[in-house]
């Protein structure tokens, strides 16, 4: 026995639609999926600089709308969503895939992810190798290891130093230079040019004054800038004086260059914690 809702229900959409409960549960099916005869690929150098180019696949029945999404060792690569994907410093040491999403007529958007390139190179190769040890002086109140572990990713990024081809290694004594970890109150005692207010480069010592490594500085702070990027800044600009570049002034306007002073200011540019391309 049919209850009198139900019954006008059923009665209202054949009115309405032509259809019957049985023929609206059929148009509520789920449509399919298309079939991937050749999976995508991602092909290319890996190496930064390059372009890679998606292979969107062979599917069944033929795909009509395509659509790609670009990941760096699985996460999605923000706003690349062209079949082609320049890699940048940002993806050295990724692998890279591509994510494929494709729909026909009467078929549902159907993903599949190429499989990963080899990891990222650098743009340029090793041209000079360095070796460095980790020291510090005076009172140390911060993790020594995590200084010497953001100083070599600073030194392996290739937005820094390594852009030039100059390759960083850390070694347990000596080397080629010493990165020091000091005390503030402890810095002057390298040279006496050298300020307890800021960090300094001092023969073979690349000395980071442990108040600034812990703070950033004022004129950091105000622009919002974090303190990561300044640990970057602090250690690529010491370095800078270590490798034979001196000071220099804004060019007027854009990125400051590494070597600018900027723990000061920057006046008309903006703070960035990696050389530029000529400082390299």
């Amino acid at each position: 026995m049919i209850r009198p809702a139900a019954g006008l229900a059923a009665v209202l959409a054949l009115l309405l639609t032509g259809t019957g409960p049985a023929d609206a549960a059929v148009a509520d099916a789920p449509l399919p999926a298309l079939v991937a005869v050749e999976a995508p690929e991602a092909n290319g150098t890996p190496r930064a600089g390059q372009v890679l180019r998606a292979f969107p696949g062979r599917w069944q029945p033929r795909r009509q709308e395509t659509r790609y999404r670009w990941l760096r060792d699985g996460e999605r690569v923000r706003g690349a969503r062209e079949r082609r994907y320049r890699l940048t410093a940002l993806d050295v040491g990724a692998r890279m895939s591509v994510e494929v999403r494709v729909r026909a007529p009467g078929h549902a958007w159907t993903p599949a992810v190429s499989a990963a390139t080899a990891r990222v190179d650098h743009a340029t190769p090793v041209r000079r190798r360095v070796t460095f040890s980790v020291a510090t002086r005076g009172r140390i109140s911060t993790s020594v290891r995590d200084f010497a572990r953001l100083a070599q990713e600073t030194y392996d990024d290739a937005r820094g130093w390594r852009a030039g081809g100059v390759q960083f290694r850390r070694v347990r004594r000596g080397g080629d230079f010493t990165l020091v970890l000091s005390e503030a109150r402890m810095v002057p005692s390298f040279s006496p040019s050298c300020s307890a207010m800021w960090s300094c480069r001092v023969g073979r010592h690349v000395v980071i004054n442990q108040d600034r490594w812990k703070h950033a500085s004022p004129a950091w702070n105000r622009a919002g800038r974090s303190l990561r990027d300044y640990r970057h800044l602090v250690v690529n600009h010491e370095t800078g004086h270590w490798l034979g570049r001196g000071h220099v002034g804004c060019p007027g306007s854009g990125p400051a260059p590494v070597m600018m002073q900027q723990s000061k200011g920057t006046g008309a540019c903006t703070f960035n914690p990696w050389p530029l391309p000529w400082e390299r």
